[in-house]
């Protein structure tokens, strides 16, 4: 039988909470996997177009100069660079590599090294497509 919880709170507000870095890179890990997807899907439509219709190329090399195509070309290698680092990391966490797993701190430095990283290869990333 239900009993009600009487003062306590009916429903939970996320916005109260304070993640940690594990856990938001664990919720970014997922959300650009759908990101990726979604990605993956827009690239292989390009990639039918220029196997069914070589003519098209020009025409598809000229919206990825767009600065629309350019947004979602560096979003879409961004997204994708991000959730490869972001799963490197959950694959050497699972296997405990260099104790990740065990030590809180080798945790956290982890979680900002991939951080480090992904800000450093964005900003190369957008230097060289931009």
């Amino acid at each position: 039988m239900y009993h009600h919880p009487g003062n306590k709170p009916v429903y939970l507000n996320l916005r109260a909470f304070r993640f940690p870095l594990n856990a938001i890179l664990s919720i970014l890990h997922r959300i650009s996997g759908v990101f990726v997807l979604m990605s993956l899907i827009l690239g292989l439509v390009w990639l039918n177009l220029l196997l069914l219709q070589p003519e098209s190329y020009q025409q598809t090399r000229a919206w990825l100069s767009h600065p629309l195509g350019k947004i979602v070309a560096t979003a879409g290698l961004l997204g994708l660079s991000f959730h490869w680092l972001t799963g490197l990391r959950h694959l050497l966490m699972e296997h405990d590599v260099a104790q990740l797993m065990t030590r809180l701190d080798r945790s956290r430095l982890s979680g900002q090294g991939v951080l480090v990283i992904f800000v450093i290869w964005s900003v190369w990333v957008i230097w060289r497509l931009w």
